[in-house]
């Protein structure tokens, strides 16, 4: 599965379906960094994790999804979110170049 980000939405929410269960991602724009950060929400809006920078080849919430036996965290998505470029060469992602990246979900 892919996630792609609409870069002139930015910012929004969008409900995302990841191994039966749906969360909501809040892209934001930092004009400070010039990156795009997601928010992640459980479907009734609460609040799981905040502001986490979208880096290229770094599965999101990569610290908080699984523990050192290798547990999935259960308020997390089920699997890992890794950040590529639609041309797979690696890139320091930012606003500029946000529309050419995609959210692969591991299957």
């Amino acid at each position: 599965m892919k996630i792609n980000i609409m870069k002139e939405s930015i910012p929004y929410i969008t409900d995302v379906t990841i191994a039966g269960t749906t969360f909501q991602f809040e892209f934001t724009y930092n004009s400070y960094d010039k990156r795009v950060y997601i928010t992640l929400y459980d479907i009734d809006d609460n609040l799981i994790y905040p502001n986490e920078p979208i880096l290229f080849g770094i599965p999101l919430w990569f610290n908080k999804l699984v523990d050192e036996k290798g547990n999935f965290n259960k308020k997390y998505p089920q699997k890992y979110i890794i950040p590529n470029t639609l041309d797979r060469k690696a890139v320091k992602i930012d606003y500029e170049n946000i529309d050419k990246i995609e959210l692969l979900v591991e299957d």
